[in-house]
C-alpha cells in the first residue's frame, strides 16, 4: 500500500510536467497533421473458376495441378515484379497523358500532377504520345535502362506512386472464403491513381496469366508438330521406297505370288515323280515287249520311214508339251494358242496313225499273214509304249524347262521377301512413332483448349470504382498517441530519475536509502502561496517532533537528546533552540549544549569524555539535555556519549543528496551505538507532502485541498476534513 501511495505522490509531484509536455506534444502533432494526406480505397473482384469451373478433361476445376495451388499462383502473379512493372509504366503513361495542372480528373489530381510534371525531365516528356497509350508505354519501355541516371529506372524504385515496392505494399490480394473469387484492394492518397492502378492491373495480370499458362503448352505443341511432320515425311518416304521397290521387282502381292509359286513347285515335284514313274514303267514294258517280239522290233526300228515318222511324232509331242507348259504357267491362254494346241494334237493324231499304218505295213511285208496276225497285238502294244515313251520324253524335256524357270523364280523371290519384311518393319517403327507423337500432339492441344477455357473464366465481377470519399484519417489517433506517448515517456523519464536519485526528500526514500526510521519532517519556508502559513506549519512540525521524542524519555533518570548530522547547515542549531523554547514553555527542565560554545570539538576533554558531566558538570538529574554535536564527516564522537543518549537524532536536509561519505559516517555511527532502537533520522527543508505524512493536512484547508489530501490518503469514500473552512 505504501508503494501505491508513493507512486500516487510521485505522479502528483510531477503533475505539471505530465500536463504541460503532453499538451505541447498535442499542439505540435496538431500542426504537423494539418495537411495529412487523405487515403482513398478502391477494390475489384475477380472470378477465377479454378475450383468449381468446368474441365473438359473430366471433373471440375482448372486442369493441371491443385485448384487451390493454381489460385495461389494467380494471386502471386498479380503481385510479381514483372506484372507491377508493366502496371507502373502504363499508370505513369496514363497520368502524363491525361493529367491536368489546373483541375482534378479521373486520372490524377491537379496537385499531384503538378508535382509529377515538375520532377519529370524534358527528355522523358518527349516520350509521351498523347494519342496512344500503347505507343507511350513502348517508348518508356525502350527508354528504361538500369542505370542511376535513368529517370524511369529511378521512378520504378523510389517514386511514391509508381515504384514497384510502393504499389506492392499498398496492394491487398485476398481469396474470399476459399472460393473461386479473389478480391484486389488498393489504397493511396490520390483517387485517380488508386482507380487507374486497379483498372490497368486487371488487364495486365490476365494477360500475364494467359501467357504463362499457354507458355506451358505452346512450346510442347510446337515440338510435337515438328516431330509429327518429320515422322510423316519419314513414313511417306519409306512407303514410297517400298512402292518403288515393288514396282521394280514386279511385286503385286508378295504373299499370294509366293504362295502360287510354292503350289507350282509342289505340283512340279509331283509331276516329276509321276513322269519318272511313267518313263520307268513304259521303258520296262517296252523292253519286255521287244524281247517278246524279237527281231520284229529291230526291223521296224531299222526302217527309215518309221524313224522319220517317229521323229515327227516326237517333234509334235514336244510342241504339244511346250504349249501345255505355257498354258500351265499362266501365260497367253488366248483362242489362238488354243487353236494352235488343237492343231498340234490333230497333227499328233495323224502322225500316230501314220506310224501305226507304217508299222503294220512293215510287219506284213516282213512276215507271213499268219505270223503277222499272231504278233499284231504285241506290236500294237509295243508301238503304244514307244509312242508313250516319246510322249514322256517330250514332257520330261518340257519339265526340265519348267523346273529351271521355277528355280529362277524361287531364287528371285527369296531375297525380295526379306527386303520387304525389313521395309515393313521400318515403316511399322516409323508409323508407331508417328502415331504416338500424333496422340501426344492431340493431348497437348486438348490441354491447351482446356487452359483456354479455364483462362476464359477469369472475369471481373466488380470492376474498380472511382473513390469519391476518402477514408477517415487516423489524425485523432495520432494526436491521442502523441499525448499518451509523451505522458508515458515523461513518467518513465521521471521514474528513472526517481529510482536513480539519492535525494532523501521524504520518509519512504530516506528509509529506503539509509535504512533508518524517520522520526519526522520539518518544512521549508514557502516564499509565495503559503508563506503566511509558515509559522503555523513550523509549529505543527515542532509539536509533532516533541510528541515523537517525549515518549522515549523516562522519569527519574537523565534523558539526553543527541542531535547529529553528517555535514553542516542541516538545521541542528535551529531545531535545538526551538525544542528548548518549546519544552521550556510547557514547563520541562531543559539544558542545551552546543559544540564550540559549551565544549570544543577538538578538545581532548570532549574526545575522551566518559559521561556528559565531563562536558558540563552542572547538569541536574531531572533535566532534559539537548546536545548538538559537530559534523560526523569532520569529527568523531565518544562512544560513551552516544550510548548515554536516550535518543540519537540524525538531522539532515530532505533536499540534499545522500552521499557515499554520509553512508560511511552512518555505518560508523551504527557501529558505536549499542541500542540500535535509539537512532532516528529527522528531515529538514522538507516539502509539504513529506510533512503532511507526520503532522496531517497542512493549511490552508480549502475544499480542493481537502479533496486532494483525502485522495492522497486513499479516502475515496470519506467525508470532508473537519478543518475545512
Amino acid at each position: 500500500m505504501d508503494t501505491f501511495r508513493y507512486l500516487v505522490r510521485f505522479l502528483y509531484r510531477i503533475r505539471w510536467w505530465l500536463v504541460v509536455l503532453p499538451l505541447i506534444a498535442l499542439i505540435v502533432a496538431w500542426f504537423s497533421t494539418r495537411d495529412l494526406d487523405r487515403v482513398y480505397n478502391t477494390s475489384t473482384t475477380i472470378y477465377t473458376g479454378m475450383i468449381t469451373g468446368y474441365n473438359i478433361e473430366g471433373g471440375t476445376g482448372t486442369a493441371g495441378g491443385n485448384s487451390q495451388t493454381n489460385i495461389q499462383n494467380l494471386m502471386l502473379i498479380i503481385t510479381t515484379d514483372n506484372t507491377i512493372h508493366e502496371v507502373s509504366l502504363r499508370l505513369f503513361a496514363r497520368c502524363m497523358m491525361y493529367g491536368n495542372q489546373m483541375k482534378d480528373n479521373n486520372y490524377i489530381s491537379a496537385e499531384h500532377y503538378r508535382e509529377l510534371s515538375q520532377s519529370v525531365p524534358a527528355e522523358v516528356k518527349a516520350l509521351i504520345n498523347k494519342n496512344s497509350e500503347s505507343a507511350t508505354y513502348a517508348n518508356l519501355k525502350a527508354y528504361e535502362k538500369p542505370t542511376m541516371g535513368n529517370y524511369i529506372f529511378g521512378m520504378l524504385n523510389y517514386h511514391p506512386y509508381f515504384s514497384i515496392n510502393s504499389i506492392t505494399s499498398r496492394l491487398k490480394v485476398l481469396q474470399l472464403n476459399n472460393s473461386d473469387i479473389i478480391d484486389i484492394g488498393y489504397s493511396t492518397n490520390d483517387a485517380g491513381i488508386a482507380y487507374n492502378t486497379l483498372e490497368i492491373l486487371n488487364e495486365v495480370f490476365a494477360r500475364q496469366y494467359q501467357q504463362l499458362r499457354f507458355g506451358e503448352t505452346n512450346n510442347v505443341i510446337k515440338f510435337f508438330e515438328r516431330e509429327v511432320a518429320r515422322l510423316y515425311r519419314l513414313l511417306a518416304g519409306a512407303e514410297d521406297d517400298l512402292i518403288k521397290y515393288n514396282i521394280s521387282k514386279r511385286i503385286i502381292n508378295y504373299g499370294e505370288q509366293t504362295k502360287q509359286l510354292t503350289v507350282l513347285d509342289a505340283q512340279q515335284i509331283n509331276f516329276d515323280n509321276q513322269q519318272l514313274m511313267d518313263y520307268t514303267t513304259t521303258k520296262a514294258l517296252m523292253d519286255y515287249l521287244e524281247r517278246q517280239l524279237g527281231n520284229r522290233a529291230k526291223i521296224i526300228r531299222a526302217n527309215r520311214d518309221f524313224t522319220n515318222q517317229m521323229r515327227e511324232v516326237a517333234q509334235i509331242q514336244s510342241r504339244i508339251s511346250n504349249l501345255q507348259l505355257m498354258s500351265s504357267e499362266g501365260g497367253e491362254n488366248t483362242a489362238e494358242s488354243q487353236e494352235e494346241l488343237a492343231l498340234a494334237k490333230k497333227q499328233l493324231q495323224n502322225a500316230t496313225e501314220k506310224v501305226r499304218s507304217l508299222t503294220q505295213d512293215i510287219e506284213a511285208g516282213s512276215y507271213s499273214a499268219e505270223t503277222g496276225v499272231k504278233a499284231a497285238p504285241l506290236i500294237e502294244k509295243w508301238l503304244e509304249q514307244v509312242l508313250l515313251l516319246e510322249k514322256t520324253k517330250a514332257q520330261m524335256v518340257a519339265k526340265d524347262v519348267l523346273r529351271k524357270k521355277l528355280d529362277e523364280q524361287i531364287l528371285y523371290f527369296s531375297p525380295i521377301g526379306a527386303t520387304i519384311d525389313r521395309k515393313d518393319r521400318h515403316i511399322g517403327f516409323i508409323e508407331g512413332n508417328y502415331m504416338e507423337m500424333l496422340k501426344a500432339l492431340n493431348a497437348a492441344r486438348l490441354r491447351q483448349r482446356n487452359l483456354q477455357m479455364s483462362t476464359a473464366t477469369l472475369r471481373v465481377l466488380n470492376p474498380p470504382m472511382f473513390p469519391l470519399n476518402a477514408q477517415p484519417t487516423n489524425r485523432l489517433m495520432i494526436l491521442l498517441g502523441a499525448m499518451v506517448l509523451t505522458f508515458f515517456l515523461t513518467a518513465v523519464y521521471f521514474l528513472i530519475i526517481e529510482m536513480l536519485d539519492r535525494t532523501l526528500r521524504d520518509r519512504m526514500r530516506s528509509e529506503r536509502i539509509t535504512k533508518i526510521p524517520v522520526l519526522g519532517c520539518y518544512p521549508k519556508d514557502s516564499t509565495l502561496r503559503y508563506r503566511r502559513y509558515n509559522k503555523t506549519i513550523a509549529d505543527m512540525a515542532l509539536r509533532q517532533l516533541s510528541k515523537a521524542l517525549l515518549p522515549h524519555f523516562k522519569t527519574g533518570q537523565q534523558n539526553v537528546l543527541n542531535l547529529l548530522s553528517t555535514d553542516a547547515a542541516n538545521g541542528k542549531s535551529y531545531l535545538a533552540q526551538e525544542l528548548e523554547n518549546y519544552w521550556l514553555s510547557i514547563g520541562l527542565q531543559v539544558r542545551r549544549l552546543t559544540y564550540d560554545e559549551d565544549f570544543l570539538a577538538e578538545d581532548s576533554k570532549y574526545i575522551m569524555a566518559k559521561d556528559i558531566k565531563d562536558l558540563y558538570p552542572d547538569i541536574m538529574p531531572d533535566e532534559i539535555v539537548i546536545i548538538e554535536y559537530p559534523n560526523l564527516n569532520d569529527n568523531s564522537i565518544a562512544t560513551s556519549l552516544l550510548n548515554m543518549g536516550t535518543v540519537n537524532l540524525l538531522i539532515t536536509r530532505a533536499n540534499r543528496t545522500w552521499k557515499d561519505i554520509d553512508q560511511k559516517a552512518l555505518k560508523e555511527l551504527n557501529a558505536q551505538i549499542e541500542n540500535k532502537n535509539s537512532l532516528f533520522m529527522y528531515l529538514t527543508e522538507a516539502s509539504r507532502y513529506a510533512v503532511e505524512e507526520f503532522v496531517g493536512q497542512l493549511p490552508p484547508y480549502t475544499k480542493f485541498k481537502n479533496f486532494v489530501y483525502r485522495i492522497s490518503q486513499l479516502g475515496l469514500t470519506a467525508t470532508e476534513n473537519s478543518h475545512a473552512n
